[in-house]
């Protein structure tokens, strides 16, 4: 078994975060990388950062190849506190595969509503309400 490649861990997580789906994909195929890398800012994996800046379709790409939504950075957020800030179609894809906690608490005591409430993010925060937000 190969070790990942933090090179290409880096690669995903750049990819990711700029909603490069084509480069996520090529990245992934060529092997050699943890699709749960952990070197982003404060410990992001690439499917945190796809989801704090709404690339849904990186986000369920990365999701149907083995990433780990409930994989918390070092403030305790996860993939739905990202999504939360503001893209009501990647926090409608996290909570349709119901594999996160929709009252999470990070670190600080916020909650993925809480967030989408402090950056006025109405339909968000309705959303994540009629799934059980409180």
């Amino acid at each position: 078994m190969t070790t990942p490649s933090p090179a290409a861990g880096r690669r995903l997580y750049d990819a990711s975060y700029d909603g490069d789906l084509e480069r996520v994909k090529r990245i992934l195929s060529a092997g050699h990388v943890d699709i749960n890398y952990r070197g982003g800012w404060n410990s992001r994996t690439p499917v945190m950062a796809a989801a704090r800046y709404g690339h849904r379709d990186v986000v369920e790409f990365l999701v149907g190849r083995g990433a780990d939504l409930s994989l918390v950075d070092s403030d305790g957020s996860n993939a739905l506190h990202w999504a939360s800030i503001g893209d009501l179609g990647t926090v409608k894809l996290i909570l349709d595969l119901d594999v996160v906690d929709v009252n999470v608490i990070n670190n600080y005591g916020y909650t993925a509503a809480y967030l989408a409430r402090i950056n006025r993010h109405q339909r968000v925060l309705d959303l994540l309400v009629s799934r059980g937000a409180s």
